[in-house]
């Protein structure tokens, strides 16, 4: 008997292995099959099969469209104790691996400077053996040049000589290490041009539920035991004290619900005038010059003076061996490394990437540019689109509270609106670590020789003439809004575009995922917070007072329909701050607006449907995207999500938006009794 054609061979184990077609995973002879008629049908199969595993058919998508859209997702992609899972981070898995091939790659002669350097980087942390071996004493030295930690030192550590300023301004100089106090340099928000010093609260602070608190000190406590072997009780007592205290310090942080207008949280003054109101034991002044090295004269901003207040008693009320142990703790993290055989490449190529993430961006561009060479005109194109559309819905006669000259400051800081991948644009990073050297046998010198030069580029940006275009602050995962500079940012992860849509999938799946991202964040330069500022990004409130009360009752709308939902049977708290809501809100018409354009457009929809499934092209649309939206996050973590996240959870987020959508209900039929199709609806712009 004869076995099944080879054209259904493929097919079938392109069924079985759907997730690997889809999302670009082949290399070599496979990937050049699906380049043919039947490579492209068996990626279409791949991607339906997908899709349909994803899809609850048992839920009506009237009633709720992410329980059917997503139902089955957690059952293939579970959460677990260690992370939550969505697209984002499968995307950004594949990622790394694609950054590890090109760090695994033999070092060339035409490989440039920076390139070289990650890789000896790379190289040394292959090296476990050293990495075993050094890395305690390694960490002793650093924190003795700072008088020791006090939980190491014991009996011998002195008390009478830390000086808490002066330890919190050194850390700062020589390895950039923010402990008590946030430090940073950006944007003057009335003028976006050149650079300001933000003095006051920590933005990586935020308040913590008892369980979270409770694993942070088991983690806290593993960690001084295993880089610094304290006993189990020592390393106890010592993480207790210190996550307590971040407890305390949390506890002043503004609401992230609050508004989100700066000049509510920031003014500009005097070191002196800060060192005034603070006093010596918080003295701002001595802080910024020894952490500079001279006299600071110009203002600063002082940012949440209720933050600056907590963090003064703080510093009276908690002895100096707790404030020793905390600040220092900060180094422990960047000395920590794990040593296995069987995974180090992994391990490493993950580190290179946190510590040097501009560069890795780069280089991931650069190779999956080399792959596609199409895929950075095919965003341009897509942006534009995006654009005009936008653009279409603001010079609608619907929109009666927007006066004409709002309406057309609106429309000015649209069209001087950029976009960029991440990575795409050229940049000298021998301005940056120019002046690193990198050993491949040195990794625990290398780490530090690095945190010196991050430390010295702080100084050296505050002291520009002009801000500097560089947006990086830690690796980029997720999409954003630059208000300084009216820019939206795509990860470099992103150009991994089988993750999403591809010339053989329909294109509905184009605009209905990449496009609702990119509009989304397009949508953001207009919320509660960013429509504050101008096309340049300098604060500059042009909107009448008509089109400001207009904005506002819609903005309350959203706040009354998310104060409704419930997540686990949790209400979502009721937030002055919409941008997010707002987002979402104007992002899924500006995608489904650009895509009902190219449909109308269309010379053919042969290809705007998928095998073994009946969506017709607006229901694809919809359907990608509330799956790109697909999450598993478990229960008892849920309500430390809601606390903390700035989104709300992904359930509310495609409810509202596909219940305020009536093109949604229209695609889907949805009756008027149906929850997804209410009687009143909440549209901004």
């Amino acid at each position: 008997m004869e076995g099944p054609p080879a054209s259904a061979c493929l097919i079938f184990a392109a069924l079985a292995l759907g997730l690997i077609v889809t999302t670009g995973a082949v290399q070599g002879g496979v990937f050049k099959e699906l380049t043919t008629p039947l490579g492209h049908q068996i990626m279409r199969l791949a991607k339906s099969a997908e899709m349909r595993s994803f899809i609850d058919a048992s839920v009506d998508p009237c009633d709720d469209f992410y329980g059917y859209a997503c139902g089955n997702y957690v059952s293939i992609n579970a959460a677990t104790p260690d992370k939550d899972t969505n697209i984002g981070q499968v995307m950004f898995a594949s990622y790394l691996r694609r950054a590890r091939q090109i760090l695994n790659q033999p070092r060339m002669s035409s490989d440039r400077p920076m390139e070289t350097r990650v890789k000896y980087f790379y190289e040394s942390c292959l090296d476990t053996s050293s990495l075993r071996t050094n890395q305690r004493s390694q960490l002793l030295n650093v924190l003795r040049e700072f008088g020791g930690m006090p939980a190491v030192e014991g009996s011998s550590w002195d008390e009478f000589q830390f000086d808490p300023i002066e330890t919190m301004a050194q850390l700062l100089r020589r390895y950039g290490k923010l402990t008590l106090l946030g430090v940073y340099v950006a944007p003057d928000f009335t003028n976006s041009q050149i650079n300001r010093l933000y003095l006051g609260q920590r933005d990586d602070l935020a308040v913590r539920d008892e369980a979270t608190s409770l694993a942070k000190k088991v983690e806290l406590k593993m960690r001084l035991q295993d880089q610094l072997g304290l006993s189990e009780q020592l390393a106890r007592k010592t993480a207790i004290e210190i996550i307590d205290l971040e407890a305390e310090l949390s506890r002043s942080v503004l609401d992230r619900g609050m508004d989100r207008d700066p000049r509510l949280r920031s003014r500009l003054t005097m070191l002196s005038n800060m060192t005034e109101a603070y006093g010596s034991a918080l003295n701002l002044t001595r802080f910024v010059k020894s952490w500079l090295g001279h006299d600071y004269i110009l203002p600063v901003y002082e940012n949440v003076p209720g933050y600056l207040f907590q963090l003064k008693k703080t510093l009276l009320t908690t002895s100096n061996r707790v404030l020793a142990n905390y600040m220092l703790s900060s180094l422990l993290r960047d000395f920590e490394i794990q040593a296995d055989e069987r995974k180090q490449e992994e391990i490493c190529a993950e580190r290179i990437t946190m510590l040097f993430p501009d560069v890795i961006d780069h280089l991931v561009y650069y190779s999956l540019e080399q792959q596609s060479p199409h895929l950075p005109t095919d965003l341009k194109l897509l942006w534009i689109d995006l654009k005009a559309a936008f653009e279409e819905m603001l010079s609608s006669a619907e929109l009666e509270w927007l006066d004409e000259k709002t309406r057309g400051d609106v429309v000015e800081k649209l069209r001087g609106m950029s976009f960029e991948v991440a990575g795409e644009k050229p940049v000298n990073f021998e301005e940056q670590y120019g002046r690193m050297v990198v050993s491949s046998a040195d990794y625990y010198g290398n780490v530090r020789r690095l945190l010196a030069v991050q430390a010295s580029n702080l100084r050296t940006d505050l002291m520009r003439d002009t801000r500097s275009e560089n947006y990086y602050d830690g690796v980029i995962e997720s999409p954003f809004y630059l208000t300084e500079s009216n820019l939206v940012v795509l990860p470099a992860s992103y150009m991994q575009h089988r993750y999403f849509w591809d010339d053989v999938y329909p294109v509905a799946l184009k605009y209905g995922t990449l496009g609702f991202i990119l509009s989304h964040e397009m949508a953001h330069g207009f919320d509660d917070l960013s429509r504050l500022f101008d096309s340049k990004g300098n604060l500059n409130d042009t909107w009448s007072n008509q089109a400001k009360v207009g904005f506002n009752l819609i903005k309350e709308c959203l706040v009354e329909q998310f104060s409704e939902l419930r997540y686990s049977n949790l209400r979502l708290p009721k937030l002055e701050a919409q941008g997010e809501n707002i987002a979402d809100n104007v992002g899924v018409r500006i995608s489904q607006a650009a895509y009902r354009k190219w449909l109308e457009e269309a010379k053919t929809l042969d290809s705007e449907t998928l095998p073994h499934m009946s969506q017709t092209p607006e229901q694809l649309f919809y359907l990608g995207v509330a799956q790109s939206m697909c999450s598993g996050i478990l229960i008892d973590r849920r309500p430390a999500f809601l606390r903390n996240s700035v989104h709300p959870p992904n359930e509310s987020r495609v409810f509202a938006m596909m219940s305020n959508s009536r093109s949604f209900a229209e695609a889907f039929q949805c009756g008027n009794q149906t929850k997804m199709n209410p009687p009143h609806r909440c549209l901004m712009y």
